[in-house]
């Protein structure tokens, strides 16, 4: 072999070489910029739908002179592209005294939000309290519309404090209810007053959706009406036959370990 032919399959593979490394750094160039896309599109997702709280007051009111007495703190928190939660408090949990406490959720168009059962435990507004939920159940009636309770009670200044959780049951998606209200330490809170309670929903000026606004007003301008009464959770009585011995399966001796 010639010095020429030398110096040909060394330049040859230099140059493969080089393409070699070239094609090596623009591969992990473009992963590179997928994976940073990835992570992009991640932040901008949790940006969009991060937790805001909102400094303003509730549209509404519960105009019941029994809780009229009590201290009144409020929340608005926005879910970005899910929903505002507009909660309103009359009195303390944390205190052995009456409470109570209302939720109201409005989705925002197109979020597919669908009834988050009972409400006031799927929303995290428990969170940091023991908490137990008991056997009663309660059907409520409103001229808002229907409304479940289920007996709960929850640790409070060291006692258990009993209340009635509650969720709203509308015909529709565009607004739910949920809260609780909690007696005095040592007593029940009524089925029949919380009914009445949550008939005076006053709306005192435009709420966060047309539609809840809309369906809302309607209703309240209807006759009040409340009524409650004391339903019973179904569970499966029914018998499950067991199979004879001779239909269990038997070992068999051609069988491996």
């Amino acid at each position: 072999m010639s010095f020429r032919d030398t110096d040909t399959t060394a330049g040859q593979l230099t140059s493969a070489v080089s393409m070699a490394g070239i094609a090596v750094r623009y591969a992990f160039y473009f992963f590179g910029m997928i994976v940073f896309g990835i992570i992009a599109l991640a932040l901008i997702w949790q940006w969009h739908n991060r937790t805001r709280i909102i400094d303003d007051k509730p549209a509404f009111r519960i105009a019941d002179g029994s809780i009229a007495r009590l201290p009144v703190s409020t929340d608005i928190v926005s879910r970005a592209s899910k929903a505002r939660i507009d909660i309103l408090r009359y009195g303390t949990l944390q205190n052995r005294t009456t409470d109570l406490a209302l939720a109201i959720t409005f989705p925002s168009r197109g979020s597919g939000m669908t009834s988050p059962g009972m409400g006031v435990l799927s929303n995290g507004l428990l969170t940091d309290l023991n908490f137990r939920t008991l056997a009663g159940h309660f059907d409520l009636e409103t001229r808002y519309g229907p409304y479940h309770a289920v007996e709960m009670r929850i640790e409070a200044d060291g006692r258990w404090k009993q209340c009635l959780a509650f969720s709203s049951r509308f015909d529709t998606n565009v607004v739910f209810v949920a809260g609780w209200t909690c007696d005095a330490t040592g007593t029940k809170p009524g089925a029949d007053a919380l009914a009445c309670a949550l008939d005076k929903l006053v709306i005192d000026k435009e709420l966060p959706t047309k539609e809840a606004d809309a369906y809302l007003r309607e209703r309240m301008t209807r006759p009040a009406f409340c009524s409650s009464r004391q339903v019973s959770q179904t569970f499966d009585t029914g018998s499950r036959p067991i199979a004879p011995p001779s239909r269990w399966s038997q070992p068999s001796a051609r069988t491996r370990l």
